[in-house]
């Protein structure tokens, strides 16, 4: 199997996006999701956090609906901690549990505010080059 670097795209979807993600493994679809994120939220960063890393745990029936509840995750400690997170680590993902280190930066300006992940059209499959996914985002 070739080493396929992660990637990302989005797609519009009628006042919603549709978030493309392919990565070598399911760690690094986890972590592309995250810079995804990232990507749409900020513009530019005022400052980097200061904070501690913070470590957040997840567990969900199956890897789909980890995928969203990660995103969300994410989403809600942007919200709540006023911060979009960019400098993320997987450092542990199955099927069903995922752990990850975050640290956020605080936004100068946010640039799309995601409301939420769906599980609208939601996919996550493993193929020969890793995996890929695909997820709609209520913006």
């Amino acid at each position: 199997m070739s080493e396929q670097m992660p990637r990302h795209a989005f797609d519009d979807h009628v006042g919603e996006l549709r978030l493309r993600l392919d990565a070598p493994t399911l760690p690094a679809l986890f972590e592309e999701a995250a810079r995804a994120l990232a990507e749409l939220s900020l513009d530019r960063a005022t400052r980097p956090s200061e904070d501690p890393v913070e470590v957040v745990k997840l567990t969900a029936p199956d890897a789909p609906t980890l995928l969203v509840d990660w995103l969300n995750e994410l989403v809600f400690l942007s919200e709540t901690r006023k911060r979009v997170y960019t400098d993320v680590h997987v450092t542990s993902a199955t099927e069903t549990v995922l752990e990850a280190e975050v640290r956020g930066v605080y936004p100068e300006v946010v640039r799309t505010a995601v409301k939420a992940a769906t599980l609208n059209e939601l996919t996550l499959e493993r193929g020969p080059h890793g995996y890929a996914a695909t997820v709609v985002l209520d913006v």
